[in-house]
């Protein structure tokens, strides 16, 4: 299988040091250990690079669609929350939790999963949450330095990366009042989900530190009140960074009570969330879909209606009804139906790729129970996204393999604060996931306006 042409930068690391796969040396073995456990020591041959042309119309792009996203409510729904919730899928008790307490504006936090094809960056979902996999990346840009020849590379072309934990560090700060002191900050998860992701919390905990943040791993059972101070296992808590999600919260009738109590003692506290529960609302696919009904395209200005068309591939709610498609009132299943091998269907609140078909990876009979299936929960149906295969080294041959990349690009705030690539060859790419065996890497940018290190 053919590769795209390399840029210009990934041709001359290529014609370099890109010639033989990079191998991660060992100079220091806790940070070595740390990245080989949080990313399944499965690991890219070469970083990927971004000129800083790229790097800063990334950056304007996804401030642009978290910008739109944000803005639905008053676009569509009459600034209605709970309405807005509605047509997003989340049942009235987890709107009303949601909104409890009210939140001017969600927290801008989240990682895009994005593909490059011939147009460029293309994103299929953004996950606008705190809950995120991938924030150790900048501990892998760190480990490849060591590489004596991609260290050359980098400082002769001007490349740095954006560190994702030193800017959330400054979020924190900001979000408890505690700019230019220590915050103390319970990243806390559900007790269930806790127990899955405690390795993953007690790595980011450590790489806070250095920023002026007293971090620790907790679940939500340990939170309790004392003289008006939230205490989480004993230890004071000035914010809760959340790793527990809606559903979870609203699994049954008791568990509900329980966020409903535990939302209670966090405002009685004084203790703030980032990011709050809201952000559920404005991180799903169907969010994204609404962003390409025409009713929300007539709202749109120039310049907002061409950043849809250009980053954003054709999405809709799955649904039994009508849709505009293409400027013409069509039956909206039965053109999923004729076009399984143009679309793929996504439960609206999945990730890692769980529940995922490729139209073109089925047959008709299988696609189309697929789409009866998926209308008993919410679903979108999205337009195939063909991403660009880049050559990547192989070990034993001079012949580099076509392997393809879905970029999670974290923003935090309004910056582009890195990206956490996943790859897989070409030939096995229908869904990029760590499910799937995906390998992972890291990306070098041209530096720009001071942000990278």
């Amino acid at each position: 299988m053919t590769t795209a042409p390399p840029t210009t930068l990934t041709a001359r690391y290529l014609a370099g040091p890109g010639r033989r796969p990079l191998a991660l040396r060992d100079p220091d073995p806790a940070r070595l250990d740390l990245v080989r456990r949080a990313l399944e020591d499965r690991f890219l041959t070469r970083p990927a690079f971004l000129t800083a042309e790229e790097a800063g119309q990334l950056e304007a792009d996804l401030n642009g669609v978290t910008d739109l996203l944000f803005t639905l409510p008053e676009r569509l729904f009459d600034g209605d929350p709970h309405a807005f919730a509605a047509a997003v899928g989340l049942r009235p008790e987890q709107s009303r939790l949601a909104l409890r307490p009210p939140v001017p504006e969600p927290a801008r936090i989240g990682r895009a999963d994005l593909y490059r094809d011939r147009s460029g960056f293309r994103m299929l979902e953004f996950n606008i949450s705190s809950a995120l996999g991938g924030l150790q990346i900048p501990e892998l840009n760190r480990l490849t330095l060591a590489d004596p020849e991609l260290a050359a590379f980098v400082t002769r072309e001007g490349l740095g990366f954006p560190d994702p934990v030193a800017v959330l560090a400054g979020q924190m700060r900001r979000a408890a009042g505690r700019e230019g002191e220590t915050c103390r900050v319970a990243l806390m998860d559900c007790p269930d989900g806790y127990r899955g992701t405690e390795p993953e919390i007690t790595a980011l905990a450590g790489l806070l530190a250095p920023h002026g943040v007293e971090a620790y791993g907790c679940h939500t059972g340990q939170a309790r009140g004392s003289g008006g101070r939230l205490l989480v296992d004993g230890r004071p808590a000035d914010l809760v960074y959340r790793y527990f999600t809606l559903g979870e919260l609203t699994a049954d009738a008791a568990t509900l009570r329980e966020a409903e109590a535990l939302l209670d003692l966090f405002a009685r506290c004084g203790v703030p969330v980032l990011s709050p529960l809201r952000t559920s609302m404005h991180g799903n696919k169907r969010a994204l879909a609404l962003l390409r009904e025409e009713r929300c395209q007539d709202t749109l200005d120039a310049g907002e209606r061409d950043l849809v068309r250009r980053l954003l591939p054709w999405t809709h709610e799955l649904r039994p009804g009508t849709a505009r498609i293409d400027g013409e009132r069509t039956d909206l299943l039965a053109y999923c139906r004729r076009h399984r091998e143009r679309l793929v269907l996504k439960p609206a609140h999945g990730l890692g790729g769980s529940g995922t078909v490729l139209g073109r990876s089925v047959d008709d009979a299988r696609w189309a129970a697929s789409l009866e299936r998926a209308l008993a929960t919410p679903h979108i149906v999205q337009e195939l996204v063909t991403p660009l295969p880049e050559p990547f080294p192989e070990e034993g041959t001079d012949e580099p393999a076509p392997w393809v990349l879905n970029w999670g690009a974290f923003l935090i705030g309004r910056s582009y604060a890195g990206a956490f690539l996943r790859g897989l060859p070409a030939d096995r790419a229908d869904v990029i996931s760590y499910a799937a065996g995906a390998h992972a890497g890291c990306a070098f940018q041209q530096r720009h306006g001071g942000d990278t290190r």
